[in-house]
């Protein structure tokens, strides 16, 4: 008599085939997990460099627009620079033109001959204006050499000293100091007048 405990032959062979003709779930879950794991790695890589480069791109996107900024901001301090020159050089021309004209006043000569050898050749009646200071200084040289009848000498303190006036029938010669400024500071690039 057999006990319940002890399988028959026939009842090992069921469990013996029963187990060799199932699938042994360890292993297919085991393959199975190292299939979805290989598929969310690469799908996560996938992803992850996707957003890598959209992170990236816009960095570089944010670099780029500071560079442009960088440059744009650079040319603006560039320009404003020169222009903090230019009306530097210019400040210290004109000290330099006033403290010439201060200590060599005869150079108002210089400027008198020049605007006569500009002046075009009239029969008419032509007025020099000069300041009162530099008409005492350029009469006693012009009285020798000028036709009264052609250029008479006229004092206007309105005339800044270092410059002259001349009034002819067929227009006037600026050559005062402020319209001679005027004339290098537009070459220059400036505005700038003769007394800010």
């Amino acid at each position: 008599m057999s006990t319940r405990e002890d399988p028959t032959a026939f009842e090992q062979w069921e469990v013996v085939e029963l187990a060799a003709s199932t699938p042994q779930p360890a292993e297919d879950a085991a393959a199975e997990l190292a299939r979805l794991r290989e598929a969310a790695r690469a799908e996560g890589y996938a992803e992850g460099f996707a957003a890598a480069r959209a992170e990236g791109e816009q960095a570089c996107a944010g670099m780029r627009q500071l560079a442009e900024s960088f440059s744009t901001t650079l040319d603006n301090f560039d320009f404003r620079l020169a222009d903090m020159v230019l009306e530097l050089a210019l400040d210290v021309a004109r000290q330099v033109i006033a403290g010439e004209l201060a200590a060599r006043p005869e150079r108002i000569l210089d400027v008198v001959n020049l605007a006569l050898k500009q002046m075009a050749e009239t029969n008419r009646e032509a007025r020099l204006l000069l300041n009162p200071d530099d008409a005492a200084l350029v009469r006693p040289h012009l009285d020798q050499v000028l036709d009264k009848n052609r250029l008479r000498i006229v004092e206007d303190a309105r005339i800044v000293r270092g410059g002259c006036l001349i009034e002819t029938g067929q227009g006037d010669l600026d050559a005062t100091l402020p319209a001679r400024w005027r004339q290098v500071v537009q070459v220059l690039g400036s505005n700038k007048n003769w007394i800010d």
